[in-house]
């Protein structure tokens, strides 16, 4: 089938957008009950196949045949038509539907790997209306300017030839948000959404995602230009919730989660995909088969997909439309393969006693049987079997650990008792300094006489008479 676009101008006529998902409103009329069905003579080669009457199963390459379906119902795909709504796919749904429509800023969506996150943001813009420009990133290991030429891409301002091309290459960070502000304030007059899917944000870096939380503050006129969802593990909240993005988990207005699908809800999963791919009246799956997949998938959705999309196969090998527990159980021998193995507690081992270890030891070499040793000679045929004297052995293992033990004992009781022994230093040798030398000469007797007048005149205590 032509794919056919339309091209709306955007304002100021400036920048053709083209709308890729407008030549659905040709098929809406197939939407009944929230489920797509293809028109038959839109696919003339995908009529229905009926299963053969004699059951050839190894000649058909594919099960989509031999059960006459019109696709594969268990892909790993993201494709919405196959979204089941269960309780909580349907509200994490129009929580971020409503968010979206009210025209707010940021929303967050979390849930473990497998839970159907991105299936549900695809149903989402799809229920937008073609008005909307979206952009979904996959990849989050990349730099913030390499993330908004991603989102100026997908919204169609430039194609993936420009890029290669060389395309806003040499373009920095603040030339990149001009272009984005200029092309979503240019939306205001056409009343769209432009809207950002973030997939395993909770690998984005600091920087990445508080420029995220700037692009989610573009404003104009009083009206949210941007909306951005972000999709990630639960890691994502505990990220987001870090000092330095404080502000970033203030700004996010709706917050959903999603889980697995409680046992009663797997029959209903199976039997809606079945339904999209046209197979619902051709297979039948047993009440306790769905028991036997929810146990062994434990509610996640792809965990179903994988498993189902074996046991359909090993269906089709055995050429029967009836899936019994046998089918189920041998698709999948080691049950929940993806579930992780539980490892055994480590056991500590016993303590040894010597004493015993010796003893059995003398007791097992005496009753050890030597009848029934027999030498052989087998010519290099064979090697060589050749049997040591247990009692020699045993007589030498048991030296040797008396020999350690005593070596040891002896080696604490010397550590123990030895005398701390202080080395005597020698006696330093004796320096003859000789006279030192002085620049000044020695008094004279004149001079010492003087000095000693001097002294006993001020000091008359020294006078031989006492000072009188």
């Amino acid at each position: 089938m032509a794919e056919h676009r339309s091209v709306a101008p955007v304002v100021a006529g400036s920048i053709p957008v083209i709308h890729p998902i407008s030549h659905l409103t040709s098929d809406i009329s197939h939407l009944t009950s929230g489920i797509w069905h293809r028109p038959s003579d839109v696919c003339p080669y995908n009529q229905r196949v009926q299963p053969p009457l004699t059951p050839v199963a190894q000649d058909e390459p594919l099960y989509e045949a031999f059960y006459g379906l019109l696709e594969q119902p268990f892909a790993l795909t993201t494709d919405p038509r196959f979204l089941f709504m269960a309780d909580a796919h349907r509200r994490a749904y129009e929580e971020l539907l409503t968010g979206l429509r009210r025209r707010e800023g940021l929303l967050l969506l979390t849930g473990d790997t497998g839970m159907g996150k991105t299936t549900l943001c695809r149903a989402v813009i799809d229920a937008l209306g073609p008005r909307t420009f979206s952009a979904l990133i996959l990849n989050p290991y990349m730099t913030d300017a390499e993330v908004l030429r991603v989102i100026l891409r997908d919204f169609g301002l430039v194609s993936r030839d420009e890029i290669r091309k060389g395309a806003f290459a040499k373009a920095d960070l603040p030339q990149l948000l001009d272009t984005l502000e200029g092309f979503l304030k240019s939306l205001v007059a056409l009343n769209s959404y432009a809207v950002v899917i973030i997939d395993e944000a909770q690998s984005l870096s600091s920087k990445v995602l508080d420029q995220i939380r700037v692009l989610g503050g573009y404003e104009h006129e009083g009206r949210r230009l941007l909306q951005i969802v972000l999709v990630g593990q639960p890691e994502l909240l505990t990220t987001i919730k870090s000092d330095a993005l404080r502000s970033l988990d203030e700004r996010v207005s709706r917050r959903a989660v999603l889980g697995p699908l409680p046992p009663s809800d797997v029959d209903a999963y199976i039997q809606h995909r079945l339904t999209v791919a046209g197979g619902k009246d051709t297979i039948e799956f047993r009440a306790d088969s769905v028991n036997l997949i929810a146990e062994l998938t434990r509610g996640v959705p792809r965990r179903i997909n994988l498993l189902c999309d074996r046991t359909l196969e090993a269906g089709r090998v055995e050429g029967t439309t009836l899936i019994t527990p046998a089918i189920v159980q041998r698709a999948s021998p080691q049950g929940d393969t993806d579930a992780p193995a539980v490892k055994p507690a480590p056991v500590a081992p016993p303590p040894v006693n010597m004493d015993e270890l010796l003893l059995n030891l003398d007791e097992n070499l005496d009753s050890a049987p030597r009848d029934d040793y027999r030498p052989t000679v087998t010519f290099g045929l064979e090697p060589e079997i050749t049997r040591p004297k247990a009692r020699r052995w045993g007589v030498v293992i048991v030296l040797l650990l008396l020999g350690s033990l005593g070596a040891g004992t002896y080696a604490a009781w010397a550590y123990t008792n030895a005398d701390v022994i202080v080395p005597v230093l020698p006696a330093a040798p004796a320096r003859d300094l000789g006279m030192v030398s002085t620049p000044f000469a020695p008094p004279t007797a004149l001079e010492e006489q003087h000095v000693m007048d001097e002294l006993l005149r001020t000091n008359p205590a020294m006078r031989p008479d006492g000072g009188s």
